[in-house]
């Protein structure tokens, strides 16, 4: 191995300057391009999961609507059975009012629940 010249220490290496045309073409085009993929991929998973929280809100308001109508039913069952017994026995009418007053209470206790829910999803949701 022969000894390095000083001539040859002090020669820079040359390298190759790119006109910026060829520079931004060969570059920086495949990065934006990369970019631009990554915000429509980001996009299209925010909608989708905007319409599954969307979907889920509809299903808890569907399921609040039936237990309401399960809830005022219930209430009507019991005030028809109270106002018109027609078995003439007032306990197991007091009986059947008992258990319609406990159902309801368990509906409404179901309903703020779900209540609860939708409010904690919406609240995650605009975050």
């Amino acid at each position: 191995m022969r000894p390095l010249d000083i001539v040859e220490l002090a020669k820079p290496e040359e390298v190759e300057v790119l006109e910026p045309e060829e520079d931004f073409e060969q570059f920086l085009l495949p990065v934006i391009n990369e970019v631009r993929e990554d915000i429509a991929s980001l996009t299209r998973q925010h909608r989708r999961a905007y319409m599954r929280n969307r979907s889920e809100l509809r299903e808890t308001d569907n399921m609040l609507i039936q237990i309401k109508t399960q809830v005022e039913a219930a209430e009507e069952s019991a005030l028809n059975h109270l106002q018109n017994p027609n078995d003439g026995v007032e306990g197991r009418v007091a009986k059947r009012c008992e258990k319609a007053d406990k159902k309801a209470k368990e509906m409404a206790k179901m309903a703020e629940m779900l209540v609860e829910l939708v409010r904690q999803m919406e609240k995650s949701e605009s975050s």
